[in-house]
Formats: C-alpha cells, sequence, structure tokens
C-alpha cells in the first residue's frame, strides 16, 4: 500500500514543481549563496535550465523521505497501517508538501537524519553519518544536542560526549548566533509552527510534546522533536531565527503524535472512541484544506491583500514579457528579482531599465488578474 500511496504523492508534488517558476530564494541559491545546496542547484542549471530540473533532487529526496518515515513509523507503532498513517500524515504536513516543490534543505535534512534515526546513532553506522553530517550543514548542531540529551537520559555516556562534542564542534566550525539587540520573536516563531503542521495539529503536537515528557518514557523520537522545537522557541525569546534550522527535526513528532492518538483510541471501548474518530477526522480535514490552498493558491489571486505565494510567478511571467519585445538584458534596483530574471534568461545590462515608476508599462498577469505592474525604458531616455 505504501508504495501505491508514494506513487500518488509523487503525482501531487510533480504537479506542484511545474505550476511554480523560481522564487526569490531560490534564484538567490542558485546564483548568490554558496555551500553544497548552491553548488548543487547551480550545477543543474548550467545543464538544463529548467525548474523541475533544478528542482529535482528536493523532489526526488522529498518522495524518499516519505518511505523513509514509514520504516521508522514501523519501530515505534503495533500495527503497518499505523506506520502508513504516520508517513501519510507526515507527507500532508502543510510545510512538508511546500518545501517538497521548491528549492531547499529542508528535506536533505530530514532525509538524513532519517536515514541516521534508522541506523541507530548508537551504532558505528550512525556514528560515522554524524561525522559526515558535521561538516554538510550547522542546522545539524540541533540534532546532535537531542541526541546528546537521549544518551544522558539513558545513561549511555559516552555517546552522550561523542554527540556534545559534535555539537560543539559545530558551533564552533558554523557559528550559532544568539546575540544581537534582545527582541522577542516568540509569537512569531508560535506562529511559523502552526503553519508548518497545520493550526490543529499543532496544538496536538504540542499535547504530545507536554504529555511525553511528564508521564512516558521518552525515545530519541521524543528528544528530536522536542529539543528542535523547544530551543526553536528558547532562541525566539531574544532573536529572529531560521527555522529551516529547526522545522525539519520538528515533523518527526508526527510519528509521536500517531502512536498517542492510537494508543488513546485502543485503550478505550469502541462506544468511547467516536469523539477520537470526529477529532481525528476535523483535524485532518482542516490540515487538507491548507493542503489545498497551497497547491491551488492560484484561485486566491484578487482575494488576498499579501497572496504568499504571488513571488513565484511574478519572475518568470515578467521574463517572459521581456523576451517577447526583445530584451535579453535589462537592470533593476530590485536584486531578488533581477536573480529571477537570470534564471529565466534575462542578463544584467544597462540597455535597459526595470523600474515601478516610468517607461513602458508591463502588465503582469495570471488568469485574467494583474499580480504587478513594471516599466521599461532605455537606459539613456
Amino acid at each position: 500500500m505504501i508504495f501505491y500511496y508514494i506513487l500518488f504523492y509523487s503525482f501531487i508534488l510533480l504537479y506542484g514543481t511545474l505550476k511554480l517558476g523560481i522564487g526569490p530564494d531560490e534564484a538567490k541559491i542558485v546564483f548568490a549563496s554558496s555551500g553544497w545546496l548552491h553548488t548543487l542547484a547551480n550545477t543543474l542549471y548550467k545543464i538544463y535550465p529548467h525548474e523541475l530540473f533544478v528542482r529535482l533532487p528536493v523532489l526526488l529526496i522529498s518522495i524518499a523521505n516519505v518511505y523513509l518515515i514509514y520504516l521508522l513509523a514501523k519501530r515505534y507503532v503495533k500495527k503497518e497501517q499505523d506506520a502508513l498513517l504516520a508517513a501519510v500524515i507526515y507527507s500532508l504536513l502543510p510545510a512538508v508538501l511546500a518545501t517538497g516543490v521548491i528549492l531547499n534543505k529542508a528535506p536533505f535534512l530530514i532525509f538524513l537524519t532519517a536515514l541516521l534515526l534508522l541506523l541507530s546513532p548508537f551504532r558505528i553506522g550512525g556514528m560515522i553519518l554524524a561525522l559526515v553530517l558535521l561538516f554538510l550543514d550547522k542546522a545539524f548542531a540541533i540534532l546532535f544536542l537531542a541526541i546528546a540529551f537521549y544518551a544522558l537520559y539513558k545513561k549511555r555516556w559516552r555517546y552522550a560526549f561523542f554527540y556534545f562534542i559534535l555539537f560543539c564542534a559545530s558551533w564552533l566550525l558554523f557559528g550559532f548566533s544568539v546575540g544581537g539587540k534582545p527582541k522577542s520573536y516568540f509569537l512569531d516563531t508560535f506562529g511559523v509552527f502552526s503553519a508548518i503542521f497545520s493550526p490543529l495539529l499543532f496544538l496536538y503536537f504540542f499535547y504530545v510534546i507536554y504529555r511525553v515528557m511528564i508521564k512516558e518514557y521518552k525515545d530519541v523520537l521524543w528528544f528530536v522533536s522536542a529539543v528542535a522545537f523547544l530551543f526553536a522557541l528558547f532562541l525566539s525569546f531574544r532573536q529572529k531565527i531560521n527555522l529551516l534550522d529547526f522545522a525539519p527535526f520538528a515533523v518527526f513528532g508526527v510519528i509521536l503524535m500517531v502512536r498517542t492518538f492510537l494508543h488513546s483510541v485502543r485503550s478505550r471501548l469502541p462506544k468511547y472512541r467516536k469523539k477520537f474518530y470526529f477529532a481525528f477526522v476535523i483535524v485532518i480535514s482542516f490540515m487538507i484544506l491548507n493542503d489545498a490552498a497551497l497547491f491551488f493558491n492560484e484561485l486566491l489571486f484578487g482575494h488576498l491583500k499579501r497572496h504568499f505565494a504571488k513571488q513565484y510567478y511574478i519572475g518568470k511571467l515578467l521574463a517572459k514579457e521581456l523576451h517577447q519585445r526583445g530584451i535579453s538584458c535589462i537592470t533593476t534596483s530590485d536584486t531578488s528579482l533581477s536573480l529571477q530574471l537570470q534564471f529565466y534568461g534575462i542578463g544584467l545590462c544597462s540597455n535597459f531599465k526595470l523600474s515601478k515608476t516610468s517607461g513602458e508599462k508591463i502588465n503582469i498577469r495570471y488568469n485574467n488578474r494583474i499580480l504587478a505592474n513594471y516599466y521599461v525604458s532605455k537606459s539613456n531616455e
């Protein structure tokens, strides 16, 4: 059954990938960034400059993650269909869907974390992989800290020391800012986590993290998801954080949620289970509604004052308009937009100027709705 679902899920991600143009953050990764993801994306762009090809590793890894979550869940739940449920819910999390169709590092972090947990962090294979992860990305510092706490909880002192050393080494290697002018982003961070899971499911995630903390056995999954979540909240009291360094680890809490929910259902007589089934339908329906808003976001053009996905359409549509006017290079004060145009073959030069004030007007339309207005003029005008 899992393979049929993965096939279905592949088509969902493919649809989302093909529909969206390259966004500002993606263009920055391709052209104006550094690190392993930039190298991968820039190499793919040079081979074939198309959104699908550049995003292909993200697409494939996101599909593989569903199966890895399924394999991991089988170790923590009683039945195979329970593991399937965990994999399905994970795959339908709004943040997982969103990061599965655009260029970003989250799917890779989830993949490598799941692989480490499957190999077992206390075995030689897992420890070797952890050493590799140390040099790959700074986000794994949180994973190392979580496993170190788990090892302390299990009184596995040498493993606690090993992973704490990895955490410190990652901090020294990449840096980990906790400075800056004190300003609370706690509510912002809480709100983003709510969007990652969908609001109702996030409330249950919060409940499960708290419940396990005070009254149940804490396995490595709890430490990974709880440390990422709580550490993000702690840092957000002082500074704005990059949730891509925390959220990929928190989503492993889905397995805990499924296990806790099914235990609550099965520990009751059938006549007392209806309220749980009703709550489940409400929560999942709300999550799917969020997913629908993400995947059919173009239907919301004209209905939202600030459309969350508009930036993924403008660059491609503007590049098309410029090509139709015979313009192959242009200058603009908007650096992010310039990188998007570069992806679609519009280089940087001083022959033409793009602005929002004067020149030949270009209406950026999608489904007969105006998304933005730009003006093009010759530089000598």
